[in-house]
C-alpha cells in the first residue's frame, strides 16, 4: 500500500468513527431523524443478542425509538474501534459502554452495560453508511430487565 493509500484508509477509519458516534448522539439525544444520516436504506440490524429484535432501517429506527423510550437519558461510549477498509467496503468491531436513567419512585436509577457492535459499511456518494450492525451485551449492572434472554446463563457472551 502506498503512502496515499494509507492516508485514505486513515481517514476512512476516522469517519467510520464519527458516524457511529452519530449513531450514538442519535440514539441518546432521541433525534431518530439523523440515524437517516448513518445507515443505508435497508441496512441489517440485529439487537437479538441484546434482548431487541432484528429489522432493517428505517423500520428498526421505530423500534429504537420505543425501546429507548423507558430511558430519562442515557449515554453510549464507543471504543477500541478494529476497522478493515477495502475500497467503497469496511467492517468493524468495537465496544460500547452504556450508561442508562430511569426514573423509580422519583428517584434517578442508574443501569450500566458494556458491549460490542459489528458492523459493516459501504461508501456512498453522501460519505459512508452502515449496511449491517449486530450487538451483544458482555455485562450488566443495576435492574436487569427478565426480557434478556442471556441473563443468568453460563458461557462466552463475548464472542457471539
Amino acid at each position: 500500500m502506498d503512502t496515499q493509500q494509507e492516508l485514505q484508509v486513515g481517514a476512512d477509519r476516522v469517519a467510520i468513527q464519527d458516524l457511529m458516534a452519530r449513531y450514538a448522539y442519535a440514539v441518546d439525544a432521541k433525534r431518530w431523524a439523523l440515524l437517516d444520516e448513518v445507515f443505508e436504506a435497508g441496512a441489517e440490524v440485529d439487537f437479538v443478542p441484546n434482548g431487541g429484535i432484528k429489522d432493517t432501517y428505517p423500520a428498526i429506527g421505530e423500534w429504537l425509538k420505543t425501546a429507548m423510550s423507558g430511558f430519562t437519558a442515557c449515554q453510549h461510549y464507543l471504543s477500541n474501534f478494529a476497522t478493515d477498509v477495502t475500497g467503497d467496503r469496511a467492517s468493524s468491531r468495537f465496544y460500547v459502554f452504556t450508561q442508562m436513567i430511569t426514573v423509580k419512585g422519583g428517584a434517578d436509577q442508574l443501569i450500566s452495560d458494556g458491549g460490542y457492535y459489528h458492523a459493516e459499511f459501504v461508501r456512498t456518494p453522501r460519505g459512508w453508511r452502515v449496511s449491517k450492525l449486530s450487538g451483544g451485551i458482555v455485562w450488566w449492572s443495576g435492574s436487569v430487565p427478565s426480557h434478556l434472554p442471556w441473563w443468568g446463563v453460563d458461557g462466552d457472551r463475548f464472542n457471539q
